[in-house]
């Protein structure tokens, strides 16, 4: 009845978001893929209990198959969870590749425990000749491990905040604390079903809570928005690191892109350009588009020198686009950087602004 019930909730919620589609970020997909991991670990638990104790070679099969993919479930929730956390936060490529390959580290060691379960040893589960599943010596590392994904995620939302770069209320323990009361009862209470069921709740609320968040989120590009900016320059003043440098962009010739090709093709550069960004900033900036075809980035960087590189690579990957891309257009920016003083947000702001529109009128001079 409980995995019944979890897969319903969180099938009625993958169904829902398919159908409205919000956006194709990172976020959106590993939201969608948790979903579609947990309906499936419902389904073979169940069907686990099901077939329990039936006589028969398939069943014996069948067993040792639902109990695997459960077993492997949580691991991979926990690890996408993670993830999903940091991008949501940070809409930033550049963590989400560290992080992943330090993450993957307690999800492999999951895995190859479950795969070296598969020989008949019986350290994760054992299925008996009468096809019952009993725990084996080494299960509870599986439990550990998922706690140990639960833990760096509050960690990652902890250390934003201190940061000054979290909207406050992304809703980290509306997944944690029914994600763990389900696990505890479960691991505690052998036989009782409650995983399954409290990581679709948890889905659920963290669901309706996000969709608070998403008023700072551009619909078009996936970056944050002004009004996410207007929140980080407020967090910005009272912080007491000040080693902040801002970018201000403005894609050349924006307006020939729609003229020539369309807005559909416009609004394709736009993305483009927002995805170069995001894969060209480090793990301690931020990209938003302030509206049109302007962009900023705010970068925790220490030099004029940080700053220059960070302007090359941003360069580098455009001129990369060109020539690989197969899209009619070609993009080109202006880009004004300044070094914010600790003190007036204003004049960080228009010091940005008068660099973007010198850089602005060199180009037009160059053409």
């Amino acid at each position: 009845m409980a995995n019944g019930t979890g897969a319903f909730l969180v099938l009625f919620l993958l169904l829902y978001r398919i159908r409205i589609a919000q956006t194709n970020q990172f976020d959106e997909k590993a939201y969608n893929f948790m979903l579609i991991i947990t309906f499936v670990a419902t389904i073979n638990e169940t069907l686990s209990f099901i077939i329990e104790a039936r006589p028969g070679f398939i069943f014996h099969i069948l067993q040792y198959l639902t109990n695997t993919i459960a077993s492997a479930s949580s691991g991979i929730i926990g690890y996408c969870w993670c993830l999903f956390v940091e991008y949501h936060i940070h809409r930033n490529f550049e963590r989400i590749k560290k992080k992943s390959r330090r993450l993957a580290i307690p999800l492999m060691m999951a895995t190859i425990l479950i795969i070296i379960n598969l020989f008949g040893n019986g350290i994760i589960f054992d299925i008996s000749k009468e096809n019952i599943y009993t725990r084996g010596p080494m299960n509870f590392i599986l439990y550990i491990i998922v706690f140990i994904y639960y833990i760096e995620s509050i960690n990652t939302v902890q250390k934003a905040k201190n940061d000054s770069t979290l909207v406050e209320f992304f809703p980290i323990y509306y997944f944690i604390i029914p994600c763990m009361i389900g696990t505890m009862i479960q691991g505690f209470f052998f036989g009782i079903s409650t995983i399954w069921l409290c990581v679709a709740i948890a889905f659920i609320l963290v669901y309706i809570e996000i969709q608070i968040s998403i008023s700072y989120i551009d619909d078009l590009s996936g970056l944050y928005n002004r009004k996410y900016m207007n929140h980080y320059l407020n967090k910005l003043q009272n912080a007491k690191n000040k080693h902040v440098y801002g970018f201000l962009m403005d894609i050349n010739e924006f307006k020939a892109i729609n003229d020539t090709y369309g807005h559909l093709t416009g609004d394709h550069a736009l993305i483009q350009f927002s995805k170069i960004l995001q894969h060209s900033i480090d793990k301690d900036s931020v990209a938003i588009r302030m509206g049109g075809d302007e962009f900023v980035i705010f970068a925790k960087i220490q030099s004029d020198t940080e700053a220059v590189k960070l302007k090359k690579r941003i360069e580098n990957n455009v001129r990369q686009f060109n020539i690989h891309s197969k899209e009619p257009f070609h993009l080109s920016f202006s880009i004004g950087i300044a070094k914010y003083n600790g003190k007036n947000i204003d004049t960080f702001l228009s010091a940005m602004d008068d660099s973007m529109y010198e850089a602005k009128n060199m180009h037009r001079l160059m053409q």
